[in-house]
């Protein structure tokens, strides 16, 4: 009889070749990270679509949703119409809260649960965004935006960190 010895570390490399071929994940490559959904990290969809009915007095004759999807066109709509409304302050305002409102979806995952997958609460919000009849890309909407000369120096500013956190993810 012929016995076979191996040492602990082939024993933990055969383990572990194993439970990936299980799971059907490739082993990680170089850079590679692969995303964890935890609850502390998730964001619901519900959260990143935001209300779609609840419109709020923003100035006494504007009305706009607040969060996810919606609230970024309504704000983005806004500020691309801005000489045309009563907001007195060069649209400052809406630039900050979209701007925090993106800021919000930095470093979060959204649970993609006909995958089974976590992916990027950005990516998610990057693809629901074009999906929506009303906003073409996230990042092009802005930099409409940016071109309008009815904006204030803030605000552009606050724009360009919008753009920023978009396009990092």
């Amino acid at each position: 009889m012929k016995k076979i010895i191996i040492d602990a570390q082939k024993l933990r490399k055969i383990i572990r070749q194993h439970i990936l071929e299980e799971q059907r994940i490739e082993p990680k490559k170089d850079g590679e990270q692969k995303q964890r959904c935890v609850p502390e990290n998730i964001i619901p969809l519900d959260h990143i679509v935001g209300p779609s009915e609840n419109f709020k007095n923003y100035t006494s004759s504007l009305y706009k949703r607040d969060g996810g999807i919606n609230g970024m066109i309504d704000t983005l709509d806004m500020l691309k119409t801005l000489r045309l409304h009563d907001v007195n302050d060069g649209g400052e305002h809406l630039s900050y809260n979209l701007m925090n409102h993106i800021n919000g979806f930095r470093n979060k995952n959204y649970h993609d649960e006909t995958n089974n997958e976590c992916i990027k609460a950005m990516d998610k919000v990057i693809e629901l965004y074009k999906e929506n009849e009303h906003g073409e890309e996230l990042v092009k909407d802005i930099e409409k935006v940016l071109k309008h000369s009815g904006t204030t120096p803030r605000a552009k500013e606050y724009l360009k960190r919008c753009l920023t956190l978009v396009k990092e993810k």
